[in-house]
């Protein structure tokens, strides 16, 4: 992911965006973490890149103090669709050093994460991840909405927490 478009847009140049055009497909993760990120200059960057034909997407860090609301979040995602930018992914901090103060619970990501569904739209849900340690990758923290699965029957629940039944 890059923050470019967030810290440093004038250097989303009409060059630039060529340069990259000549090596379709290039995808580009942006990393908004707030809608306040969002001012004219990020948005006209994003456009660039978006109206080259380049597909984005948005990896959000889920920090205290930041995001770690529902509304916020809500927002984000929100906003960032208007200006063609796909939330891909919410990751959930890791414990480094010197940022305990950005710290959220699983618990807390998980909750705001059942808050959008059914709040606003699929597309403006993404993934929210962990990142393994040394190198175990990206491991969604997804809700449970399976309840049970039989042979003949699965349950579920849905983003009202009401349950329901289907053939297997």
């Amino acid at each position: 992911g890059t923050r470019t478009p967030v810290t440093l847009p004038q250097r989303i140049t009409e060059n630039l965006v060529n340069i990259l055009k000549k090596y379709h497909p290039v995808y580009v993760n942006t990393h908004f973490n707030s809608p306040r990120e969002i001012t004219k200059e990020s948005r006209e960057a994003c456009e660039r890149l978006a109206d080259a034909g380049i597909p984005l997407g948005n990896q959000m860090v889920l920090l205290n103090g930041v995001n770690n609301d529902a509304y916020v979040v809500r927002k984000l995602n929100q906003s960032l669709l208007k200006i063609r930018v796909k939330p891909y992914y919410i990751f959930h901090p890791k414990t480094v050093k010197g940022t305990s103060h950005f710290w959220v619970r699983i618990q807390d990501g998980m909750e705001i994460m059942e808050s959008l569904r059914g709040r606003t739209s699929g597309m403006a849900i993404p993934t929210y991840i962990v990142n393994g340690p040394g190198g175990l990758g990206k491991t969604p923290i997804l809700p449970n909405y399976l309840l049970y699965m039989g042979t003949e029957k699965a349950v579920f629940r849905n983003w009202e927490g009401r349950t329901f039944e289907i053939d297997n």
